[in-house]
């Protein structure tokens, strides 16, 4: 039996984390209701619901055409539904769904979102295998699948395109593997569930409570046990009419063909852990000719073009390079530890040594605080730069990331006269108040201009690209140690050199209906890429605005080369840009006709495929899949919540022994 001491000890522990619960319910909302599977020593183990991931992507052009296959596979005695969280890249025009059931293809359809997941919900409680896929973020998704019967396999696929990259010569494109976990800040502004936003199915893990910004988490890998949920395995085949160089793929055993002039076929060879997101670059030989491109489509009758265009380097290297102010901010939150740290640190020490003494600086770390190492610019000779330094080193990774409260410190919605003003902001991007962020961007960004760096092996991009495209600079992704220098040396000289503002254009004096818009400042050796509705116009002018005078450049839409997909990824881009500019209300109606017209995956669109075939069996266990942490991260650390747990556990400890002592 307890004695009346031990009770009262129970008592004022018990009332401590209740107490904990109390101040943060998101404690006890991360506490999820999905089935969970435990091996004889009760660890968490996977699933046993499989995905396999196969991804061809086919190259032409400018233009990626990526084919997703996943596939489900049920090794249990009873019926399961399953959901998988994913990412994929956030300028990606996701635009067809097909269900296989052993022989049976079933196509799937676009439908408003709201629609769509009724359909589900109907083809779910009558047995009937169905696929739903949800756009959570511009580069998260989720696909729910309903009813896979026991041994049965799934397979759901999907397409979509993207433009690749191209900057200081080389092409890139980048497949993303896993997600980041996302930091919800306290004072974020968080939207509840809506008619756009109902709560999930009415299954054990469907029926769980949805996070207050109403998009479907994340669950992951606790273990480190070898069976995971998902893996990857990869083929590329490229075939763009140029003899390329350089070929770079920062994940292992890549395998390279090249079976005739032009044509290169890569593949991964074997299931690939995802942990890392895939990134692989490549240069032409012919330098030359990749400074300029053009294609077009007809769809409907209607005539879309793809520009991609680098003015030439004389527009920028005649002229001065003018005093810069530059404030480095990093993120110093619990997701930055380890490996994002230490890159993050390598990229600052190398930053500092690019700097002179024309230029003036300081450097801002945040998480839940933000600790300045001055509270105004300095000089950058050596004295201040050894300062740097030392502040540098003594930079550790804990808490929140409370990006808000560093743009607060930055941007100061001023004109800055005899200089120019540019911030470089290191972070992984781990938030999910990203539409809070970009508003209070745009309205503090004064003359300023944002470059943000990506670090990490699994960056949020969305959140990178986006913040870059409002503040007027540029995003740069880092994945590892050995790419700090190289990359940091380009981004610099392209801070050295002066923009192209005011970018427009025309055709025939006329106005184009072209994406983005606004068209993004230009730096030295950044192409201008853009999508347009031609209209019937075949020669197209771009304008800008240099400290030497205006650019003007001239191309001729009668030599465009035929290309495919141009019409959705200019829907695509029509789209962005509604939402980063304008409240997503206001706008819902034309994204929704956009959507639906060019058949794409939006916020408020959805892809539906139902087997009218009804299974064996309803079933009534529900999976969420795992995604693995991303390369040198630990959970832990991620949402800022370790403080708080520390706080109570040294309260809990004085409180026992005062007890002890007055006893």
């Amino acid at each position: 039996m307890l004695s009346n001491r031990t009770k009262r000890l129970l008592s004022v522990s018990l009332f401590i984390l209740l107490l904990g619960y109390a101040i943060n319910p998101a404690l006890a909302a991360n506490v999820s209701a999905q089935l969970r599977f435990y091996d004889n020593l009760h660890s968490e183990v996977s699933s046993g619901v499989l995905v396999k991931n196969d991804v061809t992507m086919t190259l032409t052009g400018l233009i990626n055409h990526v084919v997703v296959k996943q596939r489900y596979q049920n090794p249990h005695p009873f019926a399961v539904n399953a959901r998988y969280v994913f990412p994929l890249p956030d300028e990606s025009a996701v635009h067809a769904l097909q269900m296989q059931i052993g022989e049976r293809v079933i196509t799937g359809n676009i439908a408003l979102k709201q629609q769509a997941e009724q359909q589900f919900k109907e083809a779910q409680q009558q047995g009937k295998r169905a696929a739903l896929v949800r756009q959570q973020r511009a580069n998260i998704f989720a696909t729910d699948v309903a009813n896979i019967g026991a041994g049965d396999e799934i397979e759901i696929t999907l397409q979509y395109q993207e433009i690749i990259g191209f900057r200081d010569g080389v092409f890139s494109l980048r497949f993303p593997t896993t997600i980041t976990p996302r930091y919800e800040p306290k004072t974020a502004q968080l939207k509840p569930h809506t008619s756009e936003n109902p709560e999930p199915n009415s299954s054990s893990m469907l029926n769980q409570s949805a996070l207050a910004s109403a998009w479907l988490k994340p669950v992951y890998q606790r273990t480190n046990s070898q069976q995971v949920d998902a893996h990857l395995n990869l083929a590329i085949n490229m075939d763009i009419g140029l003899e390329l160089s350089d070929i770079n793929a920062n994940l292992s055993g890549m395998q390279i063909d090249n079976p005739h002039f032009g044509r290169y076929i890569l593949a991964l060879n074997r299931d690939v852990p995802m942990t890392r997101d895939f990134e692989l670059t490549f240069k032409p030989l012919d330098k030359e000719s990749s400074q300029a491109a053009f294609f077009k489509e007809v769809v409907n009758g209607e005539e879309y073009g793809l520009l991609m265009l680098v003015p030439p380097a004389d527009h920028f290297t005649a002229q001065a390079r003018l005093p810069r102010e530059m404030v480095f901010v990093v993120d110093t939150s619990g997701s930055m530890h380890g490996q994002s740290m230490e890159q993050a640190k390598h990229a600052l020490f190398y930053a500092l040594s690019l700097l002179d003494e024309n230029d003036s600086f300081n450097i801002i770390g945040f998480d839940n605080d933000v600790t300045a190492l001055s509270e105004a610019a300095m000089i950058a000779n050596d004295f201040n730069i050894r300062r740097a330094e030392r502040f540098i080193y003594g930079l550790q990774a804990d808490g929140g990331t409370e990006i808000s409260n560093a743009l607060s410190r930055v941007l100061d919605g001023k004109q800055h006269d005899g200089f120019v003003r540019q911030i470089v902001f290191l972070t992984d991007g781990s938030v999910g108040n990203e539409t809070q962020l970009f508003s209070q961007i745009q309205a503090d960004l004064g003359d300023s201009r944002l470059f943000t760096v990506g670090i990490g092996s699994a960056p949020n991009s969305f959140f990178m690209t986006r913040a870059a495209d409002i503040g007027r600079g540029t995003f740069t992704f880092i994945s590892s140690a050995s790419q700090v220098q190289p990359k940091m040396q380009l981004l610099f000289d392209k801070l050295a050199h002066p923009v192209v503002t005011e970018l427009v254009l025309h055709a025939d004096n006329q106005e184009l209906e072209y994406w983005p818009s606004p068209l993004p400042d230009l730096y030295f050796s950044e192409p201008v890429l853009v999508a347009v509705k031609l209209a019937g116009n075949q020669h197209v002018t771009l304008t800008g605005q240099t400290l030497s005078g205006p650019l003007n450049i001239n191309l001729s839409a009668n030599h465009a080369a035929q290309g495919e997909g141009i019409a959705r990824l200019w829907a695509r881009q029509k789209i962005k840009s509604l939402l980063l500019y304008n409240d997503k209300d206001s706008v819902k109606s034309e994204v929704e006709t956009l959507a639906l017209q060019h058949h794409l995956l939006s916020p408020f669109t959805a892809f539906i495929a139902v087997d009218n075939v009804a299974g064996n069996e309803i079933a009534e266990r529900s999976v969420q899949l795992r995604n693995r942490l991303p390369s040198g991260m630990t959970l832990p650390q991620t949402d800022g919540q370790s403080r708080v747990f520390i706080v109570f556990g040294l309260l809990l400890v004085s409180l026992a022994w005062l007890w002890q002592w007055r006893r």
